[in-house]
């Protein structure tokens, strides 16, 4: 448009000297404020465009009205406000396992905003007061939300590093060792790898009792977008699911209840952003921060 409007001006001036009495001057004003609208008005379109084409996609990322044939949403975040809901979520705290032992309560590792919530991992900022050279952030939902026999979508996007572990999983809120009452992990990533990991962990799996059951599986995914993971728990199989599409299920067998720990008893929600372990490898503190970004958790019953 702007190479038009350059050799439109040249014409003019080429008419203007084979017509001495044409009014160049008259001409160009009105052209230039001709012109100026246009561009004004293309401008303004752009913007109404890129609003609403925002707008749009916002729509489409936090629409809770999204439901399975045959289930009824009972329970959502959506991270619609500025602050983590208390009544839903508690901060997961700091202990000896690989996956919590980064756990800080600085508030700058859990935020709410533009309709996501944010868990970081970092390097210890300056000046803070920890013995640790890492912080993580994550939140749980143990005490205050729980699923059982449902299904469980949490649509999740996050960053790559050297060390990085981001994990969507559930743990059963009863007082046994652990995976004996069954552990689902709905999402794990690892460092910058091009798939996700749908795993289920009992006292059987973990032992490695004969004859082994498949406890898993890894699924491509574009870690670039937002991809929305899912889990089912029915009563005698744990159905998973990436975007929709199905891509593991792990049965209940004959092999007694330490095989299939699962059915009947509630699940509470862990979103950890991890760093270092012997799985996922030593951290590069040059890679940091990163973040694990969660658009969603949605909680369904089946339909009566």
């Amino acid at each position: 448009m702007y190479f038009n409007f350059f050799y439109y001006i040249c014409a003019i001036i080429l008419l203007c000297k084979i017509k001495p009495k044409f009014n160049m001057k008259k001409l160009i004003i009105s052209t230039i404020i001709i012109f100026a609208t246009a561009v004004t008005g293309m401008h303004t379109l752009s913007a109404q465009n890129n609003v609403s084409a925002q707008k749009t996609q916002k729509a489409q990322k936090t629409n809770p009205k999204h439901a399975h044939k045959g289930w009824r949403m009972v329970w959502s975040d959506e991270f619609n406000g500025d602050k983590v809901d208390e009544s839903s979520w508690r901060r997961c705290l700091r202990y000896g396992s690989p996956w919590n032992r980064h756990m800080s309560l600085l508030d700058t590792l859990v935020r709410v905003r533009n309709g996501v919530v944010e868990l970081w991992g970092v390097n210890t900022p300056e000046g803070y007061q920890d013995s640790l050279k890492f912080l993580t952030g994550g939140l749980e939902s143990r005490g205050k939300r729980y699923i059982r026999n449902g299904r469980i979508d949490v649509r999740a996007r996050y960053d790559c590093a050297q060390g990085f572990w981001p994990a969507i999983w559930l743990m059963p809120d009863i007082r046994v060792p652990w995976a004996t009452g069954g552990e689902i992990d709905i999402m794990e990533h690892l460092n910058s790898e091009d798939k996700a990991y749908q795993t289920v962990h009992s006292q059987y799996t973990v032992k490695q009792y004969e004859p082994k059951t498949e406890n898993g599986s890894n699924s491509p995914i574009d870690r670039t977008v937002f991809n929305t993971y899912s889990v089912v728990i029915e009563q005698d199989a744990i159905v998973f699911y990436i975007n929709g599409k199905h891509t593991f299920t792990y049965k209940r067998e004959p092999f007694g209840d330490s095989q299939f720990p699962f059915a009947g008893h509630p699940f509470y929600v862990i979103l950890s952003a991890q760093l270092g372990g012997s799985w996922v490898g030593e951290v590069n503190p040059d890679d940091l921060p990163v973040k694990m970004e969660i658009d969603y958790v949605r909680f369904y019953l089946p339909k009566k």
